[in-house]
């Protein structure tokens, strides 16, 4: 560990520093998230395309129509695309994590400090007079 220590120093320091990332708007970020969810989508459907053509490779059945087969795969379609608006897979959160910045933190308001002597106001009004 302590050689690999010195080796590790000598990159870093040999390295430019990292600029910020620079901030996404609104509109581009909602692009990404929907392309994203497409792709999840699009992922989701060829698991049960594949999934269906083994089916029915197994399967066999002469009787079945294409008009099923066209059907079905249709059904699977809506299927993929309501699972991937769901984000069920996390294929389309893995995707924003590695291409976004993180959006930046929003400053939260101060709490407000509360005169001494004085609790909660809901506590207040259920303790007991005595």
């Amino acid at each position: 560990m302590d050689a690999i220590d010195p080796l590790r120093r000598s990159l870093a320091a040999e390295l430019p520093e990292a600029a910020p990332a620079p901030a996404i708007d609104a509109a581009t970020r909602a692009r990404a998230e929907k392309a994203a969810v497409q792709f999840e989508g699009y992922m989701i459907g060829q698991m049960l395309k594949q999934a269906r053509s083994g089916l029915r490779e197994l399967n066999d059945d002469e009787s079945r129509s294409r008009i099923h087969d066209d059907m079905q795969d249709i059904a699977d379609r809506a299927v993929a695309d309501a699972m991937a608006g769901s984000r069920a897979f996390g294929i389309a959160d893995a995707l924003l994590r590695q291409v976004l910045p993180p959006e930046p933190l929003k400053p939260q308001a101060p709490a407000v400090a509360q005169p001494a002597g004085q609790g909660h106001p809901a506590r207040a009004a259920n303790q007991d007079p005595r």
